[in-house]
């Protein structure tokens, strides 16, 4: 019993530290705690580790044992910005009764706690992991720049699978939708309201648009695999106009979809745009695509099983994105699992069960076993 309480204090002070490193995206300082990090990975007996920008964003990869890498654990540590309502210091960890609150607690500092308490746990019993490599990386939040850098870089050569962190309640993640949006803009002479008859307006073109790209959504709601059908389609936004006098001159539209595993998110692309062409005609269009982050489902669940045993037997889909389609279309199987539960993300007062992080060091230190 003292054992497990002395590990329950340790996997807490991991996250406090961590807590306490401001990894806002935007606004943060990722290289401080990514620094931190490889000091910590060195301790706990790394065999290499490195600290690796890319633009502008910092990451820390390291390996362990004399073998490569074949199996990866990967957790963010960049956060959301402060979200309003916090109710104490978001960068420090407050214990109230079972919950541990704190910025980035669920998404993913809990994770990258639990991560470095398993391998602590390991090397106290007087062994080492093998074949295994850590990437606690940063901008998952908003560009996903790292991540997009490693797995283009020689880092990633020779992993077979990954294990990409992300609030599950230590569920074992294995399908998602990916996400595509796109800004569309339309011009126009403009001018006088008078002229209206005779002047297309970009802003009605795109209102057309907008009502055609929702109907395209509606004729593809069975599309998909059963429990993630259909596009997910949303208007987000249509922009412009000055007066009620004045013809805009120019107009945009912003919408996204949610494609499921196995849609042909090209075809759907280019349905999208057939669509807004005629809708906009005469004038012309600009496309530019604003985010996109492919679908994601486990290729081998069963190639897991060693690693999570009876967990492995009961998989769920998630409601949201992750980085592990990446790791997929890369050749790099992948599942998603980590403490905390993405109703707490992103919120004021985000936290993570203590029972939970708990629970993940066991799961951690099983896998690195």
């Amino acid at each position: 019993m003292q054992s497990c309480m002395q590990a329950s204090s340790r996997v807490q002070e991991r996250l406090a530290e961590l807590v306490a490193f401001d990894t806002r995206n935007p606004g943060g300082d990722e290289r401080a705690l990514a620094e931190k990090l490889a000091r910590d990975l060195t301790a706990l007996g790394a065999r290499t580790t490195e600290v690796f920008s890319s633009s502008g964003h910092h990451s820390t990869y390291a390996s362990f044992g004399t073998q490569d890498p074949t199996l990866l654990l990967n957790a963010h540590i960049d956060t959301v910005p402060v979200n309003s309502g916090y109710s104490a210091d978001p960068l420090v960890l407050v214990r109230r009764g079972g919950r541990l609150h704190g910025l980035g607690s669920a998404d993913t500092k809990g994770a990258i706690a639990a991560i470095l308490e398993a391998l602590a746990e390991r090397k106290a019993s007087g062994s080492a992991p093998d074949s295994l490599a850590v990437l606690f990386s940063g901008d998952e939040e908003l560009g996903g720049a790292c991540v997009r850098d490693f797995l283009s870089s020689e880092r990633s050569r020779g992993l077979a699978r990954a294990i990409v962190c992300e609030p599950t309640g230590c569920r074992v993640g294995v399908r998602h939708r990916g996400v595509y949006a796109a800004r569309i803009s339309a011009t126009s002479p403009g001018g006088h309201s008078s002229l209206a008859e005779t002047v297309p307006n970009p802003l009605t073109a795109l209102a057309r648009a907008a009502v055609a790209l929702d109907d395209l959504g509606v004729r593809c709601r069975d599309l998909g695999p059963e429990g993630l059908r259909g596009l997910c389609m949303n208007i987000a936004a249509l922009d412009g106009g000055l007066a009620f006098n004045i013809i805009p001159a120019r107009a945009a539209l912003t919408f996204s979809m949610r494609p499921a595993p196995g849609v042909d998110l090209s075809s759907i692309i280019e349905q999208a745009q057939d669509t807004v062409r005629i809708a906009t005609a005469p004038l012309t269009m600009d496309w530019q695509t604003i985010a996109t982050n492919p679908a994601f489902e486990t290729r081998d669940l069963a190639s897991f099983a060693p690693l999570f045993g009876d967990r492995a037997r009961s998989p769920v889909d998630l409601s949201f994105g992750t980085e592990a389609g990446q790791f997929v279309e890369k050749g790099i199987d992948a599942v998603v699992l980590g403490p905390g539960r993405v109703e707490q993300a992103h919120k004021a007062d985000e936290y993570v069960d203590l029972d939970e992080l708990e629970e993940a060091v066991r799961v951690f230190l099983q896998v690195i076993h």
